[in-house]
């Protein structure tokens, strides 16, 4: 019951990410490329500018999953 839980939970947090990111950073479905500037200095201000909220959003998820992963596997081996 816990693993089929898990598995709703996580594919529907996968599409409330994938909607926000592709509706609310990227409106017409594009990704600028060319931003006027190069090399390190421009990636970093775009993503902490134009993108920070879905960057902010991403790392929250990741680090909720890194914490998941740990605790499932703390429980596998209690078993």
């Amino acid at each position: 019951m816990r693993n089929k839980f898990a598995l709703v939970l996580s594919v529907l947090l996968f599409l409330i990410m994938v909607t926000f990111i592709q509706f609310g950073a990227f409106p017409n479905g594009t990704v600028p490329v060319n931003t006027g500037t190069t090399g390190s200095a421009g990636i970093t201000q775009t993503l902490f500018t134009t993108y920070l909220l879905p960057f902010e959003i991403v790392t929250f998820l990741l680090v909720a999953a890194m914490l998941g992963a740990m605790y499932l596997g703390e429980m596998g081996e209690s078993r």
